[in-house]
């Protein structure tokens, strides 16, 4: 019986200093980089293979908590683009035509579901955003 309240003892010291030091480092989230893969769609209609500005975000490091960074680059249409946005950040694309093209933008989900999606007008800017669950 001695033993085992020893045991016992020595199992809830453990836990309470498993418990201490993680949140020390942020948390089990941080710990085990919780983030969302998501992919970036803009497409355009006529289809045209003309360079347009894309801006979209992304996080560096899933097991590092901060806000994601912007990437800005010229590129031709249809773009696609996976990267890691992590849990409760903002997740965004967006692109600026060369012409008067209409361009349409989507964000997914693992590369399948649909989380947003956009149109904008001939010859505009388009916009698609949305923020990832905790």
């Amino acid at each position: 019986m001695k033993t085992l309240v020893v045991v016992l003892g020595l199992l809830a010291v453990i836990a309470g200093g498993t418990v201490f030091l993680v949140q020390q480092f942020g948390g089990w989230n941080t710990l085990v980089g919780k983030a969302w893969a998501v992919t970036y769609e803009v497409t355009t209609e006529p289809a045209a293979d003309l360079p347009m500005r894309i801006e979209y975000l992304e996080n560096p490091d899933r097991y590092r908590k901060e806000s994601p960074h912007v990437i800005s680059k010229a590129t031709t249409v249809p773009f696609q683009y996976e990267a890691v946005i992590n849990a409760g950040e903002k997740a965004e694309v967006s692109a600026t035509p060369a012409g008067n093209q209409v361009l349409t933008c989507r964000i997914l989900l693992d590369g399948v579901k649909v989380l947003t999606s956009a149109t904008a007008k001939p010859g505009e800017k388009v916009t698609c955003e949305t923020v990832t669950a905790s």
